[in-house]
């Protein structure tokens, strides 16, 4: 018989009371879990708002950014042991929600907590602040004078539900600042960023005290304008047409921080395809193909291959769709909906017509579903993808010149993921910032943006905080006031 358990998938304060909650069953091989959560009204997000702030203001926003980082380091800790229960319960649970392969959820989880440990935090943080104390005072300037870093009282986490994980980063990136969390999240994926607080509370119910999480529909607009409302600041993640329709909600005084769809692609050089090489560079390209299938922005989606290696373009693309068929079957790529296999065929039958029309285009792809395509063009183009392991592959015979295909779709450019020699690397790193890239990064690295990165070209931090100048004749001029002066 299963055993059934009961799994919130949501946090608030300890003085909230709810009376109306929904359900959603999850069946496993031994388990029926019932995830619950709230039946929400404008008012009650009002509510949780207020008390989010005022438990902030009694506790968090008193607490030296030291020892924040250090209990965000405890609840890591916590996640990196394999026989920690919430985690187990991730591993359990976020492939049947998404959909996405166990083994590769487990991995890539790991290696997703791994980059919030202390230091990496500490390193972050003297990074963006130079200071991480001008977050609990006024430090001295360089040029004389003191300053002081203030976040915003609120934020209003706006999460997407594509890839599990992303989420937490915003989490801690507000716990940093000393900003109370009032986060929704997506029913795509609703679980980790509940856990992850829940966490945090076992580490120290305070500070858990001045955050919530909550998964509500987007475009309930009376939600979102009282979440708005009670917040400083706002941080968006999902389409651009979920940007702009939050971004007309958001007065202009308010912070406002969004990441909308974006592109990436990867470079290789024929210096990455020499007969000691090639076989590597296939199989790390796969993987980032292949990682939560390509549902990040973070994902190729074309690739730029250079002539004058051991194999051809063409070649390689023939082996990246091997590659990509042995991963399937070590990782399989998540079931589509009806929708996204249709997209995936309607490219394959566009692109196979024109290859019957001439010898510029080959299609390889498995061929009892749209596990994996692999799109060859012999010359130099650029194109998008429908996701889900589908990937062009464009010849160049120089991948500086290939560079000026892409700037027709600047506003849309992510990360580039480069394999070329190192005497080539800053002449192409000058001209991909120059057309719009913001994050310049190895081959199978390309899903994994260590934190602090400029995401999308920006600050994280410095672009939430406010920073608070005392100048230096006014420390000059109050010394007259000095009762003991000279």
């Amino acid at each position: 018989m299963k055993k059934i358990k009961e799994i919130p998938i949501y946090h608030v304060p300890a003085s909230i009371e709810w009376k109306n909650f929904e359900k959603k069953r999850i069946e496993t091989a031994d388990t029926t879990f019932i995830l619950t959560y709230p039946v929400l009204t404008s008012e009650q997000i009002k509510h949780i708002g207020e008390v989010v702030r005022s438990n902030r203001n009694d506790y968090l926003a008193l607490l030296p950014v030291q020892q924040i980082i250090e209990k965000i380091d405890q609840a890591i800790q916590k996640w990196l042991n394999p026989a920690y229960p919430l985690r187990q319960l991730a591993e359990k649970l976020l492939p049947e929600i998404t959909g996405y392969d166990k083994e590769m959820v487990r991995l890539e989880l790991k290696r997703y907590m791994r980059t919030f440990r202390k230091k990496e935090l500490l390193r972050f943080l003297d990074e963006e602040l130079d200071q991480g104390a001008l977050l609990d005072e006024f430090r001295p300037r360089k040029s004389g004078g003191m300053s002081r870093a203030f976040g915003p009282a609120a934020i209003f986490h706006v999460f997407s539900g594509n890839v599990p994980g992303v989420q937490i980063w915003s989490i801690i990136m507000g716990l940093i600042l000393k900003s109370a969390c009032l986060g929704k999240t997506s029913f795509s994926e609703p679980l980790l960023p509940a856990l992850f607080v829940q966490s945090l509370a076992e580490v120290d119910k305070q500070l858990a005290e001045a955050m919530a999480i909550l998964p509500w529909i987007g475009g309930s607009s009376s939600l979102e304008e009282r979440a708005i409302e009670r917040a400083e600041a706002i941080i968006v993640y999902g389409s651009n047409q979920t940007v702009e329709t939050l971004r007309e909600k958001v007065p202009t005084e308010k912070k406002f921080l969004h990441y909308g769809h974006k592109i990436s692609f990867a470079m290789i050089g024929k210096e990455a395809l020499t007969s000691d090489y090639y076989a590597e560079t296939v199989h790390k390209l796969a993987e980032d193909v292949s990682v939560y299938d390509q549902q990040s922005c973070l994902s190729p989606q074309t690739i730029f291959v250079e002539e004058g290696g051991a194999i051809t373009a063409k070649g390689f693309a023939q082996m990246l769709g091997a590659e990509l068929a042995n991963y399937h079957k070590k990782r399989p790529r998540a079931k589509l909906a009806d929708e996204e296999a249709m997209s995936i065929q309607k490219i394959r039958n566009v692109h196979q017509l024109e290859s019957l029309r001439n010898s510029e285009t080959t299609v390889y792809e498995s061929h009892s579903d749209t596990a994996w395509t692999v799109i060859f063009h012999k010359s130099p183009g650029f194109a998008g993808s429908p996701l889900n392991r589908t990937i062009h592959v464009f010849s160049c015979e120089n991948l500086e010149h290939a560079a000026e295909c892409i700037v027709p779709y600047q506003q849309y450019l992510q990360s580039c993921g480069l394999a070329v020699a190192p005497q080539r690397l800053f002449t192409l790193a000058d001209l991909l910032g120059t057309i719009g890239i913001n994050r310049i990064c190895p081959i199978g690295e390309m899903n994994r943006a260590k934190p602090g990165w400029h995401h999308d070209g920006g600050f994280n931090l410095l672009d939430l905080v406010r920073m608070v100048d005392i100048e230096r004749n006014v420390e000059d001029y109050i010394e007259r006031f000095d009762p003991d002066v000279e």
